[in-house]
């Protein structure tokens, strides 16, 4: 092999490697910031930010007024006295190439992000997000993060978390919410096929609104994963509870929209009826 070829090789093989762990630090800054911050949760209506993964967006009556691209983490953005509660940064660039920075703090309250920038996107920041801090929408991004290398409490611990990486395939089950399953490509391409044309329903297809916490259960024999979540401003009208095995390459779900009930991935007699007592005891009731 000629000295020129294994050069290439070499930088090819540095390059993959760069790309993999930058990949995987994409996927953990947004199992960690993932989705969107408010001062008001309720109304989708009022100013939001969203972490969107690459992207920071800063919305308000329902649109974007400021997105920014090329998101980068910065956490020597405040050098070596960062603000009481800092966590970290995210940078990014709007049109012209001004900054759009969001910076996230955490309390016992949650996480929190307050939006920093240059004079135009400041200039176009909501009054209601200038010098304030907005608090992630998802209860269980606002939780105290568990260390991943935390040992088991007890053997029966260990044997739950043994089963968890074998149905989320590397995914800690502590760091995803609902929205958690899209970052995974194989899961999302199983659970958009499972969907069918429900895919083009948002809420659905970004599985962005309020989640409960994501467990492992056993179903019909099986290990899955369960997930629940609902529309932003509509729970009442609009829900689905999922059944993910990365094991199986399966999703199995049950969705709730408009008055209309209906099963995804065409679930087996014997999962489809769990699937409705695991409905009935997420929802408190029979819909």
């Amino acid at each position: 092999m000629n000295r020129s070829l294994q050069t290439a090789m070499l930088i090819f093989a540095v390059a993959s490697a760069s790309a993999r762990e930058q990949g995987k630090s994409d996927m953990n800054l947004m199992q960690r910031y993932g989705g969107v911050l408010a001062p008001d949760c309720s109304n989708y209506m009022l100013p939001q930010l969203k972490y969107l993964g690459d992207s920071l967006v800063v919305q308000d009556g329902g649109k974007a007024v400021l997105t920014g691209r090329n998101v980068k983490a910065a956490p020597t953005y405040f050098g070596a006295t960062p603000p009481p509660e800092f966590e970290t940064v995210l940078t990014s660039e709007v049109a012209g190439g001004e900054a759009l920075v969001f910076v996230f703090y955490r309390n016992a309250s949650g996480l929190f992000a307050a939006v920093e920038g240059g004079p135009k996107v400041m200039a176009a920041l909501p009054a209601a997000l200038k010098g304030k801090r907005a608090r992630h929408c998802d209860p269980n991004r606002n939780a105290a993060p568990v260390a991943a290398q935390a040992a088991p409490a007890a053997s029966s611990q260990g044997k739950a978390d043994s089963n968890t990486a074998k149905v989320f395939k590397g995914y800690a089950l502590h760091e995803l919410s609902a929205a958690g399953l899209l970052y995974n490509a194989k899961a999302k391409e199983t659970y958009y096929k499972a969907l069918g044309p429900l895919t083009k329903e948002p809420w659905l297809a970004k599985l962005d609104g309020p989640s409960s916490e994501n467990k492992p259960v056993k179903v019909a024999g099986a290990d899955y994963v369960k997930i629940a979540t609902c529309k932003n401003h509509d729970c009442e009208q609009n829900k689905v509870l999922l059944l993910w095995s990365g094991v199986q390459d399966v999703v199995y779900g049950k969705v709730h929209q408009k008055g209309k009930s209906t099963l995804i991935g065409s679930p087996p007699p014997a999962v489809a009826a769990e699937l409705e007592n695991l409905w009935k005891a997420e929802w408190r009731q029979g819909k």
